[in-house]
């Protein structure tokens, strides 16, 4: 993976990737997913990239809370 500072590899998969939202969700087969292992005390768990994000409508607001419509 190529980073803003530095190339770092990582370990790459592929996998159905399901994102549960409500009662819907997002299913995209087959997506090619790439190990994210965050620093120590790191508060994110998951990236998720622009190609998922442009799928839908993604909405941050400024005291930490998200939409996501499909």
């Amino acid at each position: 993976m190529i980073s803003a500072t530095q190339s770092v590899p990582v370990n790459v998969y592929l996998a159905d990737l399901l994102l549960p939202f409500g009662t819907a969700g997002f299913v995209m087969a087959g997506a090619q997913l790439m190990e994210f292992v965050p620093g120590g005390g790191s508060p994110y768990q998951i990236l998720v990239g622009r190609d998922i994000i442009c799928r839908g409508a993604f909405s941050l607001s400024f005291d930490g809370h998200f939409t996501f419509a499909l």
